[in-house]
């Protein structure tokens, strides 16, 4: 009998040992996944405008204000929440940076790395440069700010807290130098 209990009490134990690291490799994949979606998305909304994207801009300036809807709606929706993307395209969070940029002829890219942590509220942070291109001279900007997903890894808010002047810089008629 004791051998018996003396086994079942090891196997017992051998299990809860398996699921406990099991479960903790996902939350460890789902964070890691969180953070690839996180940089791919913030790369995307400040990389460009790419030829397409150009194009789209024209012809909504021009003849159809929803032009841009179908490629964002493509792009976004295996990164973004359902719920949030519609919330995300209304407030144009996914071509704020870039259609500014097209409008003042400026190229923009984000510097890798894209700098992603866990923040102690449960979301993310994130802090990356943005190089912005014009006539062939190149600066950079900070971009601070925070993000949350679901635990699928998709995106439900984005908050940029500080862009170093960035969007000013895009919307002013008077260039402001950044000096970094």
């Amino acid at each position: 009998m004791k051998s018996v209990l003396l086994k079942l009490a090891i196997l017992a134990s051998l299990l809860i040992f398996v699921v406990g690291c099991s479960s903790g490799d996902t939350s460890r994949h789902d964070n890691s996944k969180s953070e690839e979606t996180i940089r791919t998305v913030l790369k995307s909304i400040f990389t460009g405008p790419d030829e397409e994207q150009k194009k789209l801009f024209k012809i909504q300036a021009t003849t159809d204000p929803q032009a841009l809807t179908p490629y964002l709606e493509k792009k976004y929706k295996s990164l973004i929440e359902e719920q949030y993307l519609q919330e995300f395209l209304k407030n144009n969070q996914g071509t704020t940076w870039l259609q500014s940029a097209f409008m003042a002829g400026y190229q923009l890219k984000a510097a890798m790395p894209i700098n992603v942590q866990k923040a102690k509220s449960g979301g993310y942070t994130f802090k990356f440069d943005v190089d912005y291109t014009k006539n062939g001279k190149t600066n950079a900007a900070t971009i601070i700010g925070d993000i949350n997903t679901t635990s699928n890894g998709k995106v439900v808010a984005i908050n940029v807290i500080d862009d170093d002047g960035l969007f000013k810089l895009l919307t002013s008629k008077t260039p402001i130098r950044h000096g970094k």
